[in-house]
């Protein structure tokens, strides 16, 4: 990175963006808003920025340098999203959204963060002697608490992701920025063994750890670091999705994570860079311990959970209610139990009534949903209930929220063990990495690692040196699989506008059916393809792309569609226009050209698409195909977008058809784009895939 490069990073633009958008938040934000603006610690945020774009940084720490501003430069103005999708609607949650990116990035440079949270130790929340209308089945296997990876692999050394540069602790170089805030702001700590440290002399490993597996490697440090063949553990504590960035910087031999689903992620990245099924992608990892989410409430919001069922199920219908049901988390973004315990409430629906559906119950609770740092102190209203991993309760303090186990299901956190390329080839080091496994999965040590951090083993049983009264009990219900990327995204996407950046092309059908009112509904089809087309746009942040067509039978010369909004950034004039061309969207006395239409909006994608960037074809039609005698056929669809399609491309394409017409015939000529098809049949179902299709694609 040189001078000019320095000069020119984005970060700096992305600051001033967003004081741009806090000015004018702060100008239409609600009295009841004012203090959720307080929250966003813009102030420190400008000056470190200020100070680091002061001095250039040292040449032996560019590389490094570039992926810091890189990575703050990404959480700056994910933040400035979350305040433009504000500006759009005014619901709080982009406030606290906001506040949450920019606590990370200060937290990032070293700044610290807001009050810390109770000690370990000091869990304020009882566990109940007998949950209320609780039973609990048989112990679980390896394989089915595993979920999705089945029988866990042993691990394999493979490439920490494309390392950046020198190895830091927090940051660029050996700069240091002093604060006048009293902070110091430590851009670049130096690594290296003292000679007074016990663990002199031995081999170093260097271990990227979520907060609350570290007590599990402290258990064990100290006996690692004695002996003939002894180990140092060199710890770093991340967590969320920032952690990749920490691993490549910290040059890890080892990351454990508090859930699968982060590796699974990782994967799932992999494998769109180097291709499915390539060595690079090909994933291994191994289980160390679990945690299940339990639900926290008040008795009598307990004794409503146990009367819609006792478990998950009832709990989503409690939240897609009448009086719907508010729940608490921690930040999905930066804790593994919040986004396992957001992603199981949606699995909670998933495998009975579809993707749609899940999209709709998440987007339900995200309304209502309220982000607590600290859960194990936090106060509960009456309508809440809080999801919270077991790892932090603990005592059996009469007072305080009812802890239930939910029937069901056991929405699990799996820690994993994961294996870089780092080092791969040096013995002293798969040396230490056998010892450190073997040190948290066998014998008394691993049960004192299980025990310092409140954990359970892969099977979901409590170590064996375990309190009984500090436990929910020994046995759980059957553990939902691991959440995939699809699913991980979905939450994401949901709780943080900057997440839901994608090019979407809505095609409309307006034929004479689309005039039929929806089951379920007094109100035509196409109005409500109208209103929701509308929400749609208002979810979408300003850096998403959205385009409509409306299409029938040569609507416009020998063309079946018209361009009813066209596709261009949803710019504040773009989303003010839309509302009124939404109004040309209207059922007309004219056939159907399905055929000639999808072949034409896949070409449009195609052509349009960002590298980067998803680009989502929604066709939402009544599934016939009538055309005029010069329209092509399903196999000549199928032809056509064989000879164009390129797997390479971020494209997806689904019709979602409307009725109880076989798909049979639509779905072998959507073939060679792996085009879906979604069949719907209410009103309800309508307002669900629009929702989807804002949270992530309406496929995966």
């Amino acid at each position: 990175m040189n001078q000019v490069e320095f000069e020119r990073h984005p970060l700096w633009s992305a600051v001033d963006d967003l004081r741009a958008k806090l000015i004018e938040a702060d100008h239409v934000a609600d009295p009841e808003q004012w203090h959720l603006l307080e929250q966003l610690r813009f102030d420190q945020l400008q000056y470190v920025v200020r100070g680091m774009r002061a001095r250039r940084p040292p040449p032996e720490a560019a590389a490094a340098a570039a992926a810091i501003l890189d990575r703050l430069h990404g959480l700056v103005e994910s933040a400035a999203a979350e305040l433009g999708a504000f500006l759009i609607d005014r619901r709080g949650l982009y406030l606290r959204n906001a506040a949450g990116l920019v606590d990370q990035a200060l937290e990032m440079v070293g700044t610290p963060s807001r009050p810390p949270s109770t000690p370990r130790g000091e869990q304020r929340w009882p566990v109940a002697a007998g949950p209320v209308g609780v039973e609990t089945v048989g112990h679980q296997t390896a394989g089915e608490v595993s979920g999705g990876s089945g029988t866990p692999a042993p691990p394999r050394a493979r490439h920490a992701k494309r390392s950046r540069g020198s190895r830091l602790v927090l940051g660029i170089g050996a700069l240091v920025v002093a604060v006048e805030l009293g902070v110091v702001v430590a851009l670049g700590a130096a690594t290296g063994s003292d000679s007074s440290d016990p663990g002199a002399g031995c081999t170093g490993l260097r271990v990227v750890t979520t907060a609350s597996y570290e007590p599990a490697l402290d258990a064990v440090a100290d006996d690692l670091a004695s002996g003939d063949h002894c180990v140092r553990l060199d710890i770093t504590v991340a967590d969320g999705r920032s952690v990749e960035p920490v691993v490549d910087q910290e040059q890890a031999h080892v990351w454990i994570t508090d859930d699968a689903s982060w590796l699974e992620r990782y994967e799932a990245e992999e494998a769109e860079e180097y291709g499915e099924g390539s060595e690079e992608a090909d994933l291994s990892y191994q289980l160390l311990a679990t945690s299940p989410v339990l639900f926290a409430s008040s008795p009598a919001m307990a004794a409503s959970i146990q009367r819609a069922g006792g478990g998950w199920t009832g709990l989503a219908a409690l939240v897609d209610g009448d009086r719907p049901v508010s729940v608490v988390t921690r930040d999905p973004a930066s804790t593994g139990d919040g986004l396992v315990a957001l992603g199981g409430l949606g699995d909670a629906v998933w495998d009975s009534q579809g993707m749609d559906a899940s999209a709709l119950l998440l987007d339900e609770a995200y309304r209502g949903h309220r982000t607590e740092s600290d859960l194990a102190a936090s106060a509960l209203a009456a309508d809440e209930v809080a999801l919270v991993p077991e790892h932090l309760l603990g005592g059996t303090d009469s007072e305080g929220p009812v802890i239930t186990t939910p029937a069901d299901r056991t929405v699990l956190m799996r820690y994993g063990w994961y294996v870089t390329e780092v080092d791969a080839s040096d013995p002293a080091i798969r040396s230490a990495r056998s010892q450190l496994l073997a040190a948290l999965t066998e014998g008394p040590s691993a049960d004192a690692a299980l025990e310092a951090a409140h954990l359970r083993d892969v099977r979901g049983a409590p170590p064996a040196t375990h309190a009984e009264d500090s436990w929910v009990g020994g046995q759980l219900p059957t553990a939902n699989p691991v959440l995939d990327a699809h699913k991980v995204e979905h939450v994401f996407s949901t709780w943080y506008a900057a997440d839901r950046k994608a090019d979407l092309l809505v095609v409309v059908d307006v034929s004479g059916s689309m005039a039929v009112p929806a089951p379920g509904s007094g109100r035509p089809l196409i109005d409500l393809v109208r209103q929701n087309v509308k929400h749609l746009a208002a979810e979408l942040p300003p850096d998403a792309r959205l385009g409509v067509w409306g299409f029938g039978s040569q609507l416009d010369g020998a063309r079946d569609y018209i361009v009813v909004d066209p596709f261009r950034p949803l710019t504040p004039d773009h989303r003010q226009r839309l509302a009124r061309d939404m109004e040309r969207l209207e059922a007309q006395d004219t056939g159907t050209g399905l055929y000639d239409t999808v072949y034409a909006a896949y070409r449009t994608a195609l052509a349009e698409a960002r590298p980067d960037v998803r680009f989502q074809v929604m066709v939402f039609t009544d599934g016939l195909n009538q055309d005029d005698a010069l329209g092509i056929s399903a196999s000549g669809l199928h032809a056509a977008l064989a000879e164009v399609a390129d797997p390479e491309a971020p494209v997806g394409l689904t019709v979602v058809q409307a009725g109880a017409l076989s798909s049979t015939r639509l779905e072998k000529a959507l073939g060679p784009i792996d085009g879906e098809v979604v069949t719907i049949d209410s009103a309800h179902d309508v307002v669900a895939s629009f929702i989807h299709l804002a949270a992530g694609g309406l496929h995966g």
